[in-house]
């Protein structure tokens, strides 16, 4: 199979305007196509309208597929699944890479067996911790060396250092609202009365929680705002649910990138982001007290605060930019060269 002659197929529930590596492989003369999920005139009030809606955007996507030579990129779970499906019906040597594999809450019951079956279609898997990469494969019965292990990778971020604050004062935040635990953070926050939090997250993460008066919540702002939110925070504390919980990749690489130290549930699921007291500190699972006396550590050493910052940097310089991306999606091209 030629690379030069392949048809780059994307399948995913994300923006029509998103065209993932398409840019950064201009030089080459493979054809990308988008397919998304949100690309639907269903009507919005049809049951079940985003299982249809990513059932009808697979379907048109491998049927595309059969014309020429393609390559199948998934992203998230779901479109691998649908797509993985699809392909097993409709064209079953269509190559597949399921990019961005992650669940925050594993599947269970039919809808578990259903995609442990669809997913022995797929060629290669991409996941964002070494921690996903034996779970999904005892989990789902897929062979571990078909599963990769790459870092959150992102193009570095503008940092806004001179737009002025969203939020006035001194505060440290937290971003994020899959696989969190606000409930350990807001009774850390509880006693220390004299340090204020402000948390980005959706409304759901929060809403059955009781709010210390020293914490702000912020839902459904726009990125640039909680961008702000960080950038003038002196440190962001990341509550993950468990010791096991594989969430978290993202927000820790934004704070790497904005330069700010962080205080992290020591979970196995970023232990390949986060070395304790050299990128990060750790605090225990579900332990307030921990939280509460690590924040106070750090709020009462800057030059810590600092040299955490820097090595969390430069850790994201070296492991969490798109090039490292690049590099695999152009290895696994070549791969697909000499099959």
């Amino acid at each position: 199979m030629q690379k030069s002659n392949l048809n780059i197929i994307n399948l995913s529930d994300l923006s029509a305007d998103w065209h993932w590596l398409r840019d950064e492989f201009k030089h080459l003369p493979n054809k990308w196509a988008h397919y998304t999920s949100l690309n639907t005139k269903l009507p919005k009030r049809l049951p079940k309208r985003q299982s249809i809606a990513r059932f009808m955007t697979a379907t048109q996507a491998v049927l595309d597929a059969k014309k020429q030579p393609s390559l199948l990129v998934s992203h998230g779970p779901r479109p691998t699944y649908y797509g993985a499906r699809m392909a097993q019906h409709l064209h079953p040597q269509l190559p597949h890479l399921a990019y961005s594999f992650n669940f925050t809450d594993l599947p269970t019951g039919f809808q578990h067996k259903a995609m442990a079956k669809a997913y022995q279609q797929i060629d290669r898997f991409v996941v964002y911790s070494s921690l996903e990469k034996k779970l999904y494969a005892d989990y789902f019965g897929i062979a571990l060396e078909r599963i990769d292990m790459l870092h959150w990778s992102v193009h570095a971020p503008t940092v806004p250092h001179d737009e002025p604050p969203i939020e006035q004062g001194d505060y440290i935040c937290a971003l994020g609202s899959q696989g969190r635990d606000y409930e350990t953070l807001f009774a850390a926050m509880r006693t220390l009365r004299h340090i204020r939090l402000v948390v980005v997250a959706t409304a759901d993460s929060v809403q059955h929680l009781s709010v210390p008066e020293n914490v702000t919540i912020r839902t459904h702002i726009p990125l640039a705002h909680a961008h702000n939110i960080l950038t003038h925070s002196r440190l962001m504390v990341v509550p993950l649910r468990d010791s096991q919980v594989p969430c978290g990749h993202v927000t820790i690489v934004s704070g790497m990138f904005f330069n700010k130290a962080m205080i992290v549930t020591n979970s196995e699921g970023v232990h390949d982001y986060i070395q304790d007291q050299k990128t990060g500190v750790f605090f225990n699972p579900k332990e307030a007290n921990d939280l509460a006396e690590k924040i106070q550590q750090l709020w009462d050493d800057p030059i810590q605060v600092n040299r955490l910052a820097a090595t969390g940097y430069a850790f994201a310089l070296e492991h969490c930019t798109e090039k490292n991306v690049v590099r695999y999606f152009a290895d696994y091209l070549s791969h697909l060269q000499h099959l």
